[in-house]
């Protein structure tokens, strides 16, 4: 499988993730299906790094996909150059998605206020990136069958 095509198709999902758009396992399934066997281990973490987003979005409450959507926000916001319009209100990111938030360089506090939420729990981004790590070393283990990378455990 071309990487080029499979990154495309992650990053469509990561938008959808970002954005709040429900997003099914097995169209996650279906992609990480696609991994050839020698994929570099890049991108076949980048994989179970979406398939743990994707699971947390389907299986969590609102309050966690709220903190995913957020945290998404965040880390993808720090991607690119920085270009960031002064002043900046955080809730025009509100229905965005991958493509507005990259270049911000949110703070916590900002990607939380994007998401709604007014109160700012750093807790929460401390509990999604544990959960994550965790499923992220969960699908590593069950889909290809051998220990996860140490940055993943």
């Amino acid at each position: 499988m071309n990487e080029l095509l499979l990154r495309e198709d992650r990053l469509s999902i990561w938008d959808r993730l970002i954005r709040g758009e429900p997003v099914s396992m097995e169209e996650c399934d279906e992609l990480v299906g696609r991994l050839a066997s020698d994929a570099c281990p890049e991108e076949k973490s980048a994989c179970m790094l979406l398939l743990a987003s994707v699971r947390v979005s389907n299986e969590r409450s609102e309050a966690m996909r709220r903190n995913l959507r957020a945290a998404l926000r965040y880390w993808f916001s720090h991607s690119g150059s920085k270009d960031r319009p002064e002043p900046f209100d955080p809730t025009v990111l509100d229905g965005t998605g991958l493509e507005s938030a990259l270049g911000l360089y949110l703070s916590w506090p900002e990607a939380m206020e994007s998401v709604g939420r007014t109160t700012v729990d750093y807790t929460a981004l401390n509990r999604i990136t544990e959960l994550l790590r965790t499923r992220c070393a969960e699908e590593w283990k069950d889909r290809l069958g051998s220990s996860p990378p140490n940055e993943l455990s």
